[in-house]
């Protein structure tokens, strides 16, 4: 791996990536080599597990890609299987407390930051070819601990994660948060988008980035809203997924090539 998120970030770079959930690593490769910054492996929503996703992160690091990976579910002993996979971090979802916000980041960090079970035969620890300290070091020191905060409860909460010592990254799902306001849906309203910006100064008052997710298959939407989060203060961001931007890109060339079969 050349590239690290937390430098980028901290030298003033505002990181690119995209969601994956397809086990391909052709797909990865093609996601580094277009000039994304990182991509999240996507184990809760798509259909392979650890096996595939340390396939997925040995082709990110091929292409300088930074991996990382979304454990399926809310369970602290996931990430330790994540993170032995060689990935540069994790997102943990569901979190709606200080609590669960502690128990992911403890389960991340090796002793004394954390319970995280060691083991130097893993990928991460480059199978016991690696010094342990210093890969237990460097790891505590550089991992990225990205933590989606979804439900009413978690908004509610938000300000109490915030305090959760050693947090990194906040992603925020935007249905939820328009669920939260009591308009389910519509993720681009002016309150959803004002409640965005109060969350991103907390963030930046915290020293903790705020990752926003954009969905949206229209080229000029997506840059309106690359403009607005960054202007909103926000330093990453996640653009659409893979299978989104294929869709998009098929159904696009075979609009343009059946109008033109009707109108020749």
């Amino acid at each position: 791996m050349k590239q690290n998120f937390k430098e980028m970030v901290r030298e003033g770079e505002r990181p690119l990536g995209t969601w994956v959930q397809m086990g391909s690593p052709e797909v990865i490769e093609i996601t580094g080599l277009s000039g994304f910054d990182f991509a999240v492996i996507d184990t809760e929503h798509a259909y392979f597990g650890n096996e595939t996703a340390e396939n997925l992160v040995r082709a990110a690091e091929a292409v300088g890609l930074i991996p990382f990976i979304r454990v399926s579910h809310k369970e602290p002993s996931l990430i330790m299987k994540a993170l032995d996979t060689g990935a540069a971090g994790f997102v943990y979802p569901g979190v709606c407390s200080p609590r669960d916000a502690e128990e992911a980041i403890k389960a991340s960090m090796y002793y004394p930051e954390g319970n995280r079970g060691a083991c130097p035969f893993v990928r991460a620890a480059g199978h016991s070819c690696q010094d342990w300290k210093s890969f237990a070091d460097r790891s505590n020191r550089d991992l990225v601990k990205i933590l989606l905060v979804e439900g009413s409860e978690g908004i509610s909460n938000f300000k109490d994660i915030l305090s959760v010592k050693g947090l990194d990254v906040i992603m925020m799902g935007p249905f939820d948060l328009s669920v939260s306001l009591g308009l389910g849906g519509q993720v681009e309203h002016p309150l959803v988008m004002e409640k965005f910006e109060e969350m991103i100064q907390l963030c930046r008052k915290n020293d903790v980035i705020m990752m926003p997710n954009i969905f949206n298959d229209d080229p000029e939407r997506v840059r309106e809203l690359s403009n607005y989060w960054f202007s909103a203060g926000c330093q990453s961001l996640i653009v659409n997924t893979d299978k989104m931007l294929l869709s998009w890109a098929y159904r696009e060339n075979v609009r343009i090539a059946r109008e033109a079969a009707l109108n020749s």
